[in-house]
């Protein structure tokens, strides 16, 4: 694990940005635990064990290597962050600071930690596939035996094949009980080929947008990934729809790292109406949008030479977040100030009475003013 000359590992918010910027690649447990033991704030609170009780858990208790017959040391163990989700440090360390009944400092715990899971890779080498947090949090606790549940791969699988196999296990394990983000639970999708999350995927990479490094050659990362997966695949707008609304609020936004899904969406949400005959009693040139020379391109890099994204993100009105925001792309970077046209609009993006008092009213008096 190669150190970046700019961070300082004894610091706990330097050691937080190195590992959330970890490379999607597999990597030693024993090396995660040894970065975080170096942190001295954490030092000094006393919250790690230097010496391992080996004898924590009995020989009888444990589940033996199947090959070698031997205990199974943590130390032996990798983990494969192609499929995992990335590691809270802050919410490690709070299991690690976790107190008993009598506010003392708590060992590690037989019964709530459980088992961790490991497979044997054809090439020997065993990977937590389940329990990523369990096995630093023991590591550090002063535990390098603990109990394992082993699955062995078979030995015609390649690498692909196993973690294929792992992050379908991890995301049926983790994802069915929705305790992982959308993202994770996409991440672990592709190592498996879930068409779904294959999908997504491709849309991302037309898009130049990153979402936990799985799109290695994206230009910027996208912010708000739910919203952006529900519109893709229930249809709402099309991926071309979206892929080129990226391109343009990226270009419009240049220096910004970061892209919000609902700019996009609103964007694109548009777009799908003014590409609807009749739907709206205006228009606005869309042709040619396929090299971005259409109207919005030109329209967007003008309100972002004065505005940031968040002009159009703030204050969306409730499970209308999207419409909103085409609502107020319409008005404040279109000027499309006609009430008539306003009214129009908000009931095409399927506002209420209520919803539609509130924006077109906030935007009359823009005029007004």
């Amino acid at each position: 694990m190669t150190t970046p000359t700019t961070l300082d590992l004894t610091k706990f918010t330097d050691v937080d940005k190195y590992l959330k910027q970890l490379e999607l690649k597999t990597y030693s447990i024993k090396e995660i635990a040894d970065i975080i033991r170096n942190i001295v704030s954490l030092c000094k609170e006393g919250l790690f064990v230097d010496d391992f009780n080996d004898d924590f858990y009995k020989n009888i208790e444990l589940i033996m290597h199947p090959e070698t017959g031997d205990k199974i040391s943590l130390e032996d163990c990798y983990i494969d962050l192609t499929y995992q989700r990335v590691l809270k440090l802050k919410q490690l360390v709070d299991h690690l600071r976790a107190t008993d009944k009598n506010n003392n400092p708590m060992q590690y715990d037989k019964m709530c930690a459980g088992s961790i899971d490991v497979a044997i890779r054809p090439d020997g080498k065993l990977y937590v596939w389940d329990g990523f947090r369990r096995s630093l949090i023991a590591l550090l606790k002063g535990i390098r035996y603990p109990l394992f549940s082993v699955y062995t791969h078979p030995k015609t699988n390649s690498i692909i094949d196993c973690r294929a196999t792992e992050a379908f296990a991890f995301k049926k394990r983790n994802g069915d009980n929705e305790t992982m983000a959308k993202e994770e639970l996409y991440k672990s999708g592709i190592v498996f080929q879930n068409p779904k999350d294959l999908k997504t995927q491709n849309c991302l990479t037309e898009s130049q947008l990153d979402v936990l490094k799985t799109i290695p050659d994206a230009i910027k990362s996208l912010a708000g990934f739910a919203e952006f997966e529900k519109y893709l695949h229930d249809n709402i707008v099309t991926q071309k729809q979206i892929t080129t609304s990226s391109n343009i609020i990226s270009k419009a936004w240049e220096l910004e790292s970061t892209v919000s899904s609902y700019v996009v969406l609103g964007t694109a949400k548009l777009m799908s109406l003014l590409e609807e005959p009749n739907a709206l009693s205006w228009t606005y040139n869309i042709t040619g949008r396929d090299d971005g020379s259409c109207d919005f391109l030109e329209k967007f890099k003008k309100y972002a030479k004065k505005n940031n994204m968040t002009n159009l993100t703030k204050n969306r009105l409730s499970n209308m977040g999207v419409a909103t925001i085409a609502y107020r792309i319409a008005t404040s970077v279109f000027g499309i100030d006609s009430f008539k046209e306003q009214v129009e609009l908000c009931e095409k993006l399927g506002f209420d009475n209520e919803g539609q008092k509130i924006l077109v009213t906030a935007e009359q008096l823009k005029v007004a003013a």
